[in-house]
């Protein structure tokens, strides 16, 4: 007969054994998540270290071109744009050195420089009380919108440059009102350019702005180089390299340069460099305005676009 016991001693047998299959069976399936574990750790660990070695490659590579753009200097270009005139043409947030190195560059090919034209970041017209100033430039109604003003005052400056006879006037006001300024080139050993002469006649106009301009390129840069190419002036339009993520909330961030080659109506009558912060960029600036000059255009530099790194030689 079987006793109380023997079911208490049985039932004692059953949990003892349940008890140690599930401490058998987890460690088994820890055993299997950590070697899983360790193994995606591994891959990992030698992902980074290829990535730290190819990331090295590339310092090193970059640091080569600056030293070979250093030592090589502006020799590359010297007398590409003998005869040639430029004015350059920065927007405000572009860098002053990126706009600086470039105008040297074109000294250094032969051409003369006859110095800056700064937009000033006046022309965002933030406020009423600029757009109100900008108004009595162009002696418009009050009521206009600022896109309207801006638009206005485009379109008069690109009807006098490709006129032929310089900004006059409308500079020299739109300057009075700081919405450009002009910085003369102070090398130049001939009589000092004035402002109301910009450009003067066969002048290539460069177009600088970086991403980060203090006025979005759909509102300035772009329509600024839509009028002058309508025109008929040579343009050449170009940027420092954008960074890898755009930057600004709620507008548009296209890179200039990335929204002048969108431009189906003037891509194909103007030329672009997306990296003229860069030794190789200048360099291709420097033949893209020769170019400019005999008439040919194109697209230069590493971003979407872009046609070649430098123009191909003259045959």
């Amino acid at each position: 007969m079987v006793n109380f016991r023997f079911h208490l001693v049985s039932l004692t047998a059953v949990f003892l054994a349940l008890a140690a299959g599930i401490v058998i069976g987890a460690g088994v399936v820890d055993r299997q998540t950590v070697d899983l574990l360790e193994g995606r750790l591994n891959q990992v660990e030698r992902n980074r270290d290829r990535t730290n070695r190819e990331n090295d490659e590339l310092r090193a590579e970059n640091s080569t071109w600056a030293r070979f753009g250093d030592q090589a200097g502006d020799r590359v270009v010297e007398d590409q744009l003998a005869g040639a005139t430029v004015l350059v043409v920065g927007i405000d947030g572009t860098p002053a050195e990126t706009v600086m190195r470039l105008a040297q560059a074109f000294r250094a090919g032969g051409a003369t420089v006859d110095g800056t034209l700064w937009f000033r970041a006046k022309w965002r017209l933030a406020d009423e009380e600029q757009a109100r100033e900008l108004a009595d430039v162009l002696a418009a109604p009050p009521t206009m919108q600022p896109a309207e003003l801006r638009d206005a005052a485009l379109t008069r400056l690109g009807d006098e440059w490709g006129s032929g006879g310089g900004g006059g006037a409308l500079l020299t006001s739109l300057r009075d009102a700081a919405f450009v300024d002009f910085e003369p080139d102070a090398t130049n050993t001939g009589a000092a350019i004035t402002l109301e002469a910009v450009p003067r006649p066969g002048s290539v106009v460069v177009i600088v702005a970086a991403e980060d301009v203090d006025v979005p390129p759909v509102e300035l840069g772009i329509p600024l180089t839509v009028r002058l190419v309508e025109r008929g002036l040579p343009v050449l339009a170009a940027q420092p390299l954008p960074a890898d993520e755009p930057t600004g909330e709620g507008e548009d961030t296209t890179p200039y340069v990335a929204a002048v080659r969108a431009e189906d109506d003037v891509a194909g009558r103007l030329s672009t460099v997306d990296n003229v912060d860069d030794y190789r960029g200048r360099v291709a600036a420097v033949f893209a305005v020769a170019d400019l000059k005999r008439g040919r255009v194109g697209h230069y530099g590493v971003t979407p676009g872009a046609q070649r790194l430098v123009p191909e030689p003259i045959s």
